[in-house]
């Protein structure tokens, strides 16, 4: 049986608040300290009981097994360094940082220490992604990724580009992540992106990767977009079928897909998923691997040094384009 483990959190990110502390505490496990660089808590840190301090007092708290890091995207990998080289198991939220040489160091720290990293790809804890997988569409030949929301709040970090800011970081790593999960890493990969003309960081952006294997060509095409009607769908088809998840990366408690093995989206068969809760489910395995469990398979620290690898080399293939961007 898993052991009860003690969490601090890194940062006050509306993630934390209303996804992974809750599924924390739902696992069975506790929040007994959290950083943050304002002086004053937060009422939902009052409400747990934890310890108000600052990230330091996080990863030195003598009380803490594990840090849940939930900081904006560019403090991600130096405070899961520190806070592995404490001594602490780390669930990062993604991407885990924004240049291979951060992945690096992240993944040394936690091949060093011999903790538990996890990087917060909640996704990969989805049955319907343990599903899509596993499922025989014959050899992959394409797969279409799609995820866009409306966001034009200048002094929002994700538009923000010192801080990480931009479509690829914060929601094109789940375009890469599907990719890896399907079918390992990529071979090639291309980038377009459209760059906001005051802000610097891209609104839209249209990737490819390729896989040449022995049994012919598959290429993942993708759409990110932070000022694009919100929208999520993964088309996934085969030499002898076809799959599509509705809603990918933010399903609701139940949600669905389509399969077919050679009809159309009529004559399809629906595929309802049992309730469940992905962060939940990363919560419980991260607990389980820190407990001995085998890490379960895409999870390890060394696949999300491989998705990060496939998101710099798109970084640094971009072309890059300013277009007019409404206020």
């Amino acid at each position: 049986m898993t052991r009860a483990l003690r969490f601090g959190v890194l940062g006050d990110a509306k993630i934390a608040r209303t996804q992974v502390v809750p599924a924390i505490h739902a696992a069975g496990h506790s929040v007994v300290a959290v950083g943050s660089r304002q002086s004053q808590p937060a009422p939902w840190a009052q409400a747990l009981g934890a310890d108000w301090t600052d990230y330091a007092g996080v990863i030195q708290h003598p009380d803490v097994d594990a840090v849940y890091v939930a900081l904006p995207h560019h403090l991600h990998a130096e405070w899961s360094v520190r806070a592995l080289q404490a001594g602490r198991h780390v669930l990062c939220e993604k991407p885990m940082a924004l240049s291979l040489a951060d992945a690096d160091a992240v993944f040394g720290a936690q091949r060093a220490s011999g903790r538990v990293f996890f990087e917060g790809y909640m996704v990969r804890h989805h049955p319907q992604w343990l599903w899509l997988r596993d499922l025989d569409l014959g050899a992959l030949r394409h797969i279409q990724v799609t995820f866009t929301y409306d966001n034009r709040d200048p002094n929002n970090i994700r538009n923000i580009a010192s801080m990480g800011g931009g479509a690829l970081w914060d929601i094109g790593c789940y375009a890469v992540f599907a990719g890896h999960w399907l079918m390992g890493v990529p071979d090639q990969s291309s980038l377009r992106s459209d760059m906001h003309p005051e802000w610097h960081v891209d609104t839209h952006s249209r990737g490819c990767l390729m896989w040449a294997r022995q049994d012919g060509r598959t290429e993942l095409d993708f759409f990110v977009s932070t000022q694009t009607a919100k929208q999520q769908t993964v088309v996934v088809t085969g030499e002898r079928g076809w799959a599509r998840l509705d809603v990918p990366f933010n399903p609701a408690e139940v949600t669905t897909a389509l399969h077919s093995t050679g009809g159309l989206s009529h004559e399809a068969t629906l595929k309802t998923f049992e309730p469940c809760n992905a962060y939940a489910n990363m919560v419980a395995d991260f607990a389980s691997a820190i407990g001995g469990a085998a890490i379960p398979e895409g999870c390890s620290a060394a696949a999300s040094r491989d998705i990060m690898a496939t998101l710099c080399e798109l970084h640094a293939r971009a072309e890059r384009g300013q277009l007019g961007v409404s206020p």
